[in-house]
């Protein structure tokens, strides 16, 4: 990827985030989509059930450690890496609502969409980028630098 596809991404990435009213559930819709085709680990069984429950929230920090070690212990695959990756932004997401400081770094829910993009790009499966482009309501366009909505079918 270029430069400046690189930087779309990127941009593309905090504009789809900044969007959004309710990050955490939306986090966790995104990595329900690319668990439907990389499996459930009991982390991303975790991950998922904080992300539709605000009361769960403030233990993000504590989800976050768990999926850490968890990534660093066993994951080799780039598809799993990104899929902890997907799950520890859940638990980073949760903290930075409801938990106390110190926080997460404030752009960590920018990385969603492009952790999403590479992860469709890795695993060529049009089913689960259709799936991604849903949960993340956009899927970026290069070729026209632009992010579009979804229509139906993305793929």
């Amino acid at each position: 990827m270029s430069g400046d596809a690189a930087n779309d991404i990127r941009q593309w990435g905090r504009s789809l985030f900044e969007r959004q009213q309710h990050p955490v559930a939306w986090a966790g819709r995104v990595l329900e989509a690319a668990s439907l085709s990389l499996g459930r680990t009991p982390e991303i069984e975790a991950a998922l059930e904080m992300a539709a429950d605000p009361t769960q929230w403030s233990r993000g920090r504590d989800l976050f450690e768990r999926v850490r070690r968890s990534s660093l212990d066993g994951a080799e695959r780039p598809a799993e890496q990104m899929l902890f990756g997907l799950a520890e932004l859940v638990g980073k997401l949760a903290h930075n609502t409801a938990g106390p400081s110190p926080y997460f770094d404030h752009h960590a829910g920018w990385q969603i969409g492009p952790i999403a993009y590479r992860l469709a790009a890795e695993v060529r499966d049009p089913a689960l980028r259709n799936r991604l482009a849903s949960a993340l309501g956009s899927w970026p366009t290069f070729e026209s630098g632009t992010a579009s909505e979804p229509a139906g079918d993305v793929g």
